[in-house]
């Protein structure tokens, strides 16, 4: 086996930092957040970011006192690594990771039937988001929902909140198929335009 897969794939806390990371790699970790969520001992994840960085595949920063871990962009592999590890998770975690702490977001779901592939997916953004946070939430959204949704039936449904709600009063055939249709819930949506809380 090639060094680089036997040190990628070799290790159970490696398996567990790399499936929250890379669902979630518009966010930053430190060593403390990430004994909180897996419930792992902050030394075995020292070890394992250490590796990780070495590898460049996680690239680490100093903000204050801490050190905070995120994908490297720029490592070749990234892509379909990310692709794997989100495919090989829990359909609904992995989109929750895909949306979880994107500011500006007041209600995110995922509504279509995922077992009949000629219909169309819709990743529905109720929130006020700039252009770069909207690609990417959806960017990621598409990575997960690849496994079981061709790519061209995977679109993307956003609506500002008061556009949202006057669709909601017109009673638009279009937005409460999106709000009817089976659906999977990524963010409740708060009618009082609260933000979405992040997903732990």
């Amino acid at each position: 086996m090639p060094e680089p897969l036997a040190e990628l794939f070799s290790s159970r806390v490696r398996a567990a930092v790399l499936a929250l990371v890379l669902s979630r790699p518009h966010l930053r970790f430190s060593l403390t957040d990430l004994s909180r969520r897996l419930g792992l001992p902050v030394s075995s994840l020292q070890h394992e970011c250490y590796k990780l960085t070495r590898l460049g595949l996680l690239r680490d920063e100093r903000v204050g006192n801490a050190r905070l871990y995120r994908p490297d962009p720029a490592w070749p592999l990234l892509e379909p690594l990310t692709a794997l590890t989100v495919r090989a998770m829990p359909l609904e975690e992995a989109l929750r990771g895909a949306v979880e702490g994107v500011p500006g977001i007041e209600g995110a779901w995922v509504s279509g039937d995922l077992t009949s592939p000629p219909a169309p997916v819709y990743v529905v953004i109720v929130g006020s988001l700039g252009v770069e946070e909207l690609d990417g939430t959806f960017d990621r959204c598409r990575v997960a929902l690849l496994s079981t949704a061709s790519a061209c039936g995977i679109e993307l449904a956003y609506f500002r909140p008061g556009d949202w709600q006057g669709r909601l009063n017109r009673a638009d055939p279009f937005t409460t198929a999106l709000r009817e249709s089976p659906r999977i819930e990524l963010c409740p949506f708060t009618r009082e335009g609260g933000q979405c809380p992040d997903v732990t």
